[in-house]
């Protein structure tokens, strides 16, 4: 079960404020008071916490979603191109995301496989060049 650090720390705050001694002299109880500052001040670094690690998530979130839409997109780049002009422009932001230290070739080569059901030694052809094999193989029929 998750805590709302926050509404914690508020409670304990106005708890603080709020809490009487038995006392009719002392209105206020100060260990008490002390207490409810202290869990109130925990509670509230807690909440600091979760909104920076809930950020992070985000962060990683995005960062998770951008790379695999480089992927997707090298990957159709290379493999379903019809022009030579798409395809080198395809395997260019692939030497630019290696040069960058985000190599994706692994990455583009299982997602070539898995949706094209080509080769990735095949998908690195040229269009023009995969073309002219397909023309140059005899008719099987």
């Amino acid at each position: 079960m998750t805590i709302n650090h926050r509404a914690e720390a508020e409670k304990h705050l106005s708890q603080g404020a709020f809490t009487q001694s038995p006392e009719k002299a002392h209105p206020i109880d100060p260990v008490a008071t002390y207490f409810h500052l202290r869990m109130a001040q925990v509670h509230a670094t807690l909440a600091a916490g979760q909104s920076g690690s809930a950020d992070t998530a985000a962060y990683r979130h995005t960062i998770q979603t951008l790379r695999f839409a480089l992927i997707r997109h090298v990957a159709e780049g290379l493999a379903l191109s019809h022009g030579d002009e798409a395809h080198e422009h395809a395997k260019g932001l692939a030497r630019y995301l290696d040069s960058v230290g985000l190599n994706v070739d692994n990455e583009v080569d299982t997602y070539v496989k898995e949706q094209t059901g080509m080769e990735p030694a095949e998908a690195q052809k040229p269009p023009s060049v995969r073309r002219a094999e397909w023309e140059a193989q005899p008719c099987p029929f």
